[in-house]
């Protein structure tokens, strides 16, 4: 058994268009803490963490860990039919393969979509040591894939004890954000060596949609590494994106 209700749905819907960038499906794990999904995209470059707890909701109700497998889009495409002063409710029937979603306001609406069949293989678990960890505001970041974007298709990050840096080049131009330690942009920096990787823009353009999540984003990386990002904000939720670096031939 699971059922919940949301006194608002924007910040639950907000997290779920960040994560679908990324994931058209996928399975979440409701248990008594709140909802979970792990999963990786399909060209199996980025693996998104998805945590949203049960103090968000207003009642929250599961009798063992249930798993709810849905299209992310067509989930989507009806939680965006709620007014910000509807009240939804999610009330899973796992015999019927089904999730009811209830919207109560002026008026009662229901909508009920089937659970779908997904292959709940495992998501890699991954043992990294980012030896580069820094705070940064989102908005900095959004700065950064900006100016990258009229450059190159390739994004790339360093960082060492005195600063964190965003560049791309192209065949003619090249583009050069830094933020120094100490600098209210970046709110903390730890680096036990130089980092500095190259990542597919694209896929940062994606990722970057939490910014409207949270202010500030942790970045930690490493040299020739993976990324992880995570938009968190505190007893409500945390999304993080691991994304592999660009290997160049």
């Amino acid at each position: 058994m699971f059922k919940a209700t949301l006194n608002n749905v924007t910040l639950f819907r907000d997290a779920l268009t960040a994560v679908s960038e990324l994931i058209i499906e996928g399975i979440f794990k409701a248990n008594k803490d709140g909802l979970y999904m792990k999963a990786v995209d399909p060209t199996m470059v980025a693996l998104v963490d998805f945590k949203f707890l049960a103090t968000q909701f207003e009642k929250y109700e599961v009798d063992s860990e249930q798993e709810i497998s849905v299209n992310l889009e067509t989930f989507l495409s009806v939680l965006k039919r709620a007014s910000s002063s509807d009240k939804v409710t999610f009330e899973l029937d796992s015999d019927a393969k089904k999730l009811t979603i209830t919207f109560a306001g002026k008026s009662t609406r229901k909508f009920v979509q089937p659970l779908i069949s997904i292959d709940d293989a495992e998501s890699p678990e991954m043992k990294l040591d980012f030896p580069c960890v820094m705070d940064v505001q989102t908005s900095v970041l959004e700065d950064g894939i900006g100016d990258a974007s009229i450059i190159s298709d390739t994004l790339a990050l360093s960082a060492d004890a005195k600063k964190f840096e965003i560049s791309s080049k192209g065949d003619l131009n090249q583009v050069q954000l830094e933020i120094e330690k100490g600098s209210r942009a970046l709110l903390d920096l730890s680096a036990k060596e130089a980092c500095s990787s190259k990542f597919s823009l694209d896929y940062f353009k994606k990722i970057i949609k939490g910014a409207k999540l949270s202010d500030v984003v942790k970045i930690e990386m490493g040299k020739d590494y993976p990324v992880r990002l995570t938009f968190r904000q505190k007893d409500a939720l945390e999304i993080s994106y691991v994304l592999a670096p660009r290997v160049e031939d």
